[in-house]
């Protein structure tokens, strides 16, 4: 049987893992996923916002087209799409057990699976300067019904199981942020803190997006931070990295809990998340729609003793191929054998992986890397895009990501035009340097646009219909000197402050 469990940390940056090259973390039952499994070195997510983000890979559909596209339920269809076809209803139409244990968030697009009901399980801090939200309560209480059902009901399936575990953290980070709003974070770290990542401090601030250089006024977690010193990032890192390391002991516990199933030998593991994290990169923290690779830029690791069984080489092995979250639901439906739905805008990625079209190590910012993507990787995905429109009340200035081997083109509408950014990043993998700042490259940010309305036609997209929507209050102090509003408010309520002053 070809079973299938997957493992989704929430607001996870690829940036965060040993297997992508960070040397602080401690994550080894995720580690040890890279370590016997393929790790894809470019996956990216359909949109860096919870919602949006869940309801397009767990139903291979862009935002636009599902009608998710934010966390606001006001701007969301009445019901999920019945033309397209989610990862659950085509699975379980196909004799598959398919449940689902924790965070949901996915406004339908979950249909087809037995959803376990969440509950809190409260437990005390270790460091009271790192508070447990939610996010850690519900992540107790997943694990725990996961490794039952493991334990007690797997061994007796007969049928083959699609079992999701979704866990929370680390975005109990977001908890951490509010706790420590403008003030500072100064406790015992219980090990050297983490150093600022290289693009910390942007030296061409002035040639980004107007969205990236008032994110302070659009962005309710990043008006918390206007005021911290470097050492405060620090400690949010090691914050980060802390909620990080308590997931990852319960994915172990999933992980032994299948083993001690007997199912193991036939089950594929299928690790991602939802979107990234800012991890202090252009001072950003959590999510936002500014498209920089903390953000928007995935892990997603397939593992597990099944694997072993369609691979012609040994394990474990890098894939170099562009991959976007749509790619989940075909994927695994070539990998089970089923028919892929005519609705997914996806494309399956098995046929390279299974076929062993990339040699094992081969990274994708390597030479080797990025020509034997070119070569052999054409027919699977040629560009990955991503989409924002908002996430609070009252402030609307919709974006897109359209990444390709070459570059990353950066749109959003603005009150000013549209406003483009650039990147080479094999050149420049922090993204330090916006090549539309410069007269040289306006053909190739010319050429990019046109892509972009390329697959905007094709797909439906009205990005370039869209208009912004939003206040003054939102660009009245310079950029990165937060006096604006706070985007937790009312909308309505600081528009009225705001008169009254």
């Amino acid at each position: 049987m070809k079973n299938i469990l997957i493992l989704v940390c929430d607001q996870l940056s690829f940036k965060a893992l040993r297997a992508y090259g960070n040397t602080y973390a401690q994550t080894p039952s995720i580690d040890s996923l890279a370590e016997k499994g393929i790790v894809f070195d470019r996956a990216y997510t359909n949109c860096p916002l919870c919602q949006p983000a869940r309801a397009s890979f767990w139903s291979s559909s862009y935002p636009h087209q599902n009608g998710v596209i934010s966390n606001l339920p006001k701007q969301q269809a009445p019901e999920f799409p019945a033309a397209i076809t989610t990862l659950g209803e085509l699975f379980a139409g196909h004799g598959y057990e398919c449940v689902h244990f924790g965070k949901e968030h996915d406004y339908g697009a979950l249909r087809g699976f037995t959803k376990i009901e969440n509950a809190k399980q409260t437990a005390e801090p270790e460091n009271p300067e790192i508070p447990y939200d939610y996010e850690t309560f519900f992540d107790l209480d997943t694990t725990e019904k996961a490794v039952n059902y493991f334990t007690r009901q797997v061994p007796d399936l007969t049928k083959p199981f699609l079992t999701v575990v979704d866990l929370q953290n680390p975005h109990n980070i977001c908890g951490y942020i509010g706790a420590h709003d403008n003030t500072s974070a100064d406790f015992a770290a219980s090990e050297e803190l983490p150093e600022l990542p290289e693009n910390f401090e942007d030296t061409d601030w002035e040639t980004r997006s107007s969205f990236f250089r008032f994110l302070c006024c659009g962005h309710r977690r990043q008006s918390q931070t206007t005021e911290w010193s470097r050492k405060d990032f620090q400690h949010y890192l090691f914050a980060y990295h802390y909620y990080l390391s308590k997931v990852d002991q319960q994915i172990g516990q999933v992980l032994e809990a299948l083993s001690e199933s007997g199912k193991e030998k036939e089950t594929l593991i299928v690790f991602f998340a939802d979107h990234g994290e800012g991890m202090a990169a252009h001072k950003i923290v959590t999510k936002s729609g500014t498209f920089y690779e903390e953000t928007v830029h995935v892990p997603f690791i397939l593992a597990g003793r099944a694997l072993a069984n369609v691979q012609p080489q040994p394990l474990p092995r890098r894939y170099a191929g562009l991959t976007s979250l749509l790619d989940l639901l075909p994927t695994l439906a070539e990998y089970a054998d089923l028919p892929i739905p005519e609705s997914a805008a996806g494309k399956s990625q098995w046929g390279q992986i299974a076929g062993g079209g990339i040699d094992k190590k081969i990274a994708a910012d390597s030479p080797a890397g990025r020509e034997k993507s070119a070569q052999s990787e054409t027919d699977n995905a040629a560009y990955v895009v991503s989409q924002w429109h908002d996430e609070f009340e009252g402030y609307f200035v919709p974006g897109r990501m359209y990444l390709d081997e070459k570059y990353k083109y950066i749109a959003h509408q603005d009150k000013n035009g549209l406003e483009e950014e650039l990147y080479d990043l094999h050149q420049d993998p922090l993204e330090q340097r916006n090549l539309a700042a410069f007269a040289e490259y306006q053909k190739v940010v010319a050429d990019y646009r046109q892509k972009l309305k390329g697959y905007a036609g094709q797909t439906k997209d009205p990005f370039f219909s869209l208009k912004p929507e939003y206040s003054a209050i939102y660009r009245n102090h310079p950029p990165h000197q937060h006096s604006g509003p706070n985007v937790v408010l009312d909308y309505q309520e600081r528009v009225n402050e705001m008169k009254k002053k």
